[in-house]
């Protein structure tokens, strides 16, 4: 059951200093009824306020790593990046109680030998 509201009112738009869109805001001329929907979409967050404004706030698009994985270790890993650079990365919890130094040293060698560039 599809059901059309007309809302009449004015929108306000907020630009940032490239001039892109940061925020689409509706205010109704007549507050509508006790009503809330929300929603999202992949560039933006938009919401249903529960005085019928109409609220948009644009999100900046998440980063995703440009890597290729070339070898794993138990912590850490040896990637080939989309710039043409090698990504050495290693991670050791203190928790672990492990000596450190020998750790990363072991398994960054272990890394390096073991792929062929």
């Amino acid at each position: 059951m599809n059901k059309t509201i007309i809302v009449s009112g004015m929108a306000m738009v907020t630009r940032d200093e490239n001039s892109e869109v940061r925020n689409i805001q509706f205010l109704p001329d007549d507050e509508l009824a006790s009503v809330m929907e929300e929603g999202c979409r992949n560039c933006g967050q938009l919401q249903l306020l529960r005085n019928g404004a109409f609220d948009y706030v644009s999100q900046r698009p998440r980063q995703r790593a440009h890597s290729t994985l070339l070898r794993k270790a138990a912590h850490g890993r040896l990637s080939a990046t989309q710039d043409e650079a090698y990504q050495l990365t290693l991670k050791i919890f203190k928790r672990e109680g492990l000596d450190v130094r020998a750790t990363l040293m072991r398994e960054a060698m272990e890394l390096i030998e073991n792929v062929k560039f």
